[in-house]
């Protein structure tokens, strides 16, 4: 075993070995000359070879943990089927390209935000099913950032007890606060759609909320104004704020 151990030289021999295996195997495929990349007192040859590369591999495979080369073909694929996500990787949205920061931000955003019991492989399924559902429509980050900014409240009110009385205090939400209300916002109307129209999947919930917001209607922009006409109402009490 002490041929596994993690080494920088075991690292550097095993990869220039590997290298002229490899070459070797291909020319013994294309059917070239055998003794033409094989040192002279190399005894394998022919069926040999073969045996003793289906080994190896197979012994690569099995310790991989203490190599950093594998041969190439032999690195087992990404699982599939029903236990695999097909929305795992972004390789997905292949159709969204030059993403700057802030769209990379936004779009972890909104899956954290899904996100439910810490599951962010569904969560990321939900939201990547939600863009392939609004590709059809246009841009999808045209469409996203437009229905966050019609949906963001700028003031909100606060119950502040004074003198043996509640009041509804208003005050300014902060920028990042504001882009988290309304991607909250628009989710749980997604969940108010897919309760009452059951036929229809969550994704396919979010992407119609996303369409109306970006039109200036929907739930999540009736509850936007309803807290503005709130805000608006109590804005007498707006010098007992303190915080």
């Amino acid at each position: 075993m002490n041929l596994f151990v993690k080494s920088s030289n075991f690292n550097f021999v095993s990869g220039s070995f590997f290298d002229w295996f490899n070459q070797a195997r291909l020319s013994e495929k294309a059917g070239t000359k055998k003794n033409e990349n094989w040192p002279s007192f190399w005894p394998f040859s022919g069926k040999n070879l073969f045996f003793f590369s289906e080994s190896f591999s197979a012994l690569c495979l099995s310790h991989r943990r203490y190599l950093c080369y594998a041969l190439p073909g032999h690195v087992p694929p990404r699982p599939k089927g029903r236990g695999a996500s097909t929305y795992n990787c972004s390789d997905n949205l292949g159709y969204i390209r030059g993403l700057n920061g802030e769209q990379k931000q936004l779009i972890k955003k909104l899956v954290h935000i899904c996100m439910i019991d810490g599951k962010k492989t569904r969560s990321r399924a939900i939201v990547y099913k939600t863009f392939h559902c609004l590709a059809h429509h246009g841009d999808v980050l045209t469409l996203l950032v437009n229905a966050i900014e019609n949906v963001k409240p700028i003031c909100e009110v606060k119950k502040v007890r004074i003198s043996g009385t509640t009041q509804l205090v208003p005050s300014i939400i902060a920028t990042n606060r504001q882009e988290t209300l309304a991607i909250r916002w628009m989710l749980e109307a997604a969940a108010k759609r897919r309760m009452s129209k059951k036929s229809r999947s969550l994704d396919q919930c979010l992407s119609d909320e996303i369409l109306d917001a970006s039109r200036k209607t929907g739930i999540a922009r009736k509850k936007r104004d309803d807290l503005h006409k709130l805000a608006q109402a109590n804005r007498s009490f707006s010098h007992y704020r303190w915080w």
